[in-house]
């Protein structure tokens, strides 16, 4: 089921023409149980046999479509719900009707022995085919959110990765109450050389977690990749965009207890404000990131707002990963 619901165009169609056959089973078996309600000899009529079985190949094709593919709507799952019914009910019923009894007996076969004993069990499998349905339609939207979650969060800490900053900066634009924060750690580079990357890790988890106390409705945060974070603030006058930047670095700044040792990690942050006419976000991203290296040159643990003409070319050095004279006090863990 999670293969074919990743394959496209024609080749989808005949997944599903193929897979649809597999209701010639379930149908053949609803004949051979009508067989079994006499003890003659039952013929059937050739041409509503054929539409019987044309009926339940059709409603299971239904079935795949609404269950693997697409962001259905109620009133769409509610349509096809009912035809599905009246798919599996055309099926059953063409299929009893074909049945021609010996002596053309018909009329004895259809009233006395369908009507009390094959309603029911139509009834029946129309109320097994609509929990299948249900149940198949849930496991599919359960199983596209699990795999939605893994594509687009981040393993470490939880918050939006880079596949999601992609996929928000193809949908939005942003405007003038929109406020870019890029936030890059001070001195990481030195931490994973000198502690290893197992600490690093847990550093980076760490500030995950103080990150998340910034999201709101209105706010969204970004981990893209090593060190650098982005917060997107959408509705941001420049005052609030620097009031919390100063709040993010205080919480940034604060000790890290790690791996038996307390760390003391400052960061960068580059602050860029949306234009009154619409402003692309990869733009916008590009010189938020300017504005980081301005104050990363300035002397860290600092934020700089973006301003016409700044260049990234004038990032300093990162960290040498010689030593941590000032990021690391060793210590005891908590």
């Amino acid at each position: 089921m999670f293969h074919l619901s990743h394959v496209l165009g024609r080749m989808r169609n005949r997944w599903f023409a193929a897979a649809s056959f597999v209701t010639g089973s379930v149908w053949s078996a609803h004949l051979a149980v009508l067989v079994f309600h006499w003890d003659d000899n039952v013929r059937y009529d050739t041409t509503l046999t054929l539409i019987s079985l044309l009926a339940g190949i059709m409603t299971t094709f239904l079935i795949f479509h609404l269950a693997l593919f697409g962001n259905k709507s109620r009133i769409q799952l509610a349509g096809g719900g009912l035809l599905t019914m009246i798919g599996m009910a055309t099926m059953y019923i063409t299929g009893s009707e074909a049945a021609i009894a010996p002596d053309d007996d018909r009329a004895y076969l259809v009233h006395s022995v369908l009507r009390p004993v094959d309603l029911f069990l139509l009834f029946g499998v129309l109320a097994a085919m609509c929990l299948v349905y249900v149940v198949a339609w849930r496991a599919m939207r359960l199983q596209r959110q699990a795999l939605e979650k893994l594509a687009y969060t981040d393993p470490l800490t939880g918050l939006l990765n880079r596949n999601a900053w992609e996929r928000y900066a193809e949908k939005n634009a942003a405007n003038r109450n929109t406020a870019f924060l890029f936030l890059d750690l001070d001195e990481f580079k030195s931490v994973n050389d000198t502690l290893g990357h197992d600490t690093g890790d847990l550093l980076i988890w760490e500030v995950g977690q103080r990150l998340k106390a910034f999201r709101n409705k209105h706010r969204q945060i970004f981990r893209l990749g090593g060190d650098e974070f982005l917060l997107v603030a959408l509705q941001s006058s420049e005052a609030s965009a620097k009031k919390t930047a100063c709040d993010i670095l205080e919480t940034i700044k604060a000790p890290y207890r790690l791996a038996g040792k307390v760390l003391h990690v400052s960061g960068s942050i580059g602050i860029c404000l949306g234009s009154a006419a619409g402003s692309s976000c990869t733009t916008m991203l590009k010189d938020a990131d300017a504005a980081m290296y301005r104050a990363k040159l300035l002397g860290r643990n600092r934020f700089c707002t973006y301003r016409e003409g700044m260049s990234p070319l004038l990032s300093p050095t990162r960290g040498t990963g010689k030593g941590l004279p000032k990021s690391i006090a060793k210590g005891r863990g908590a």
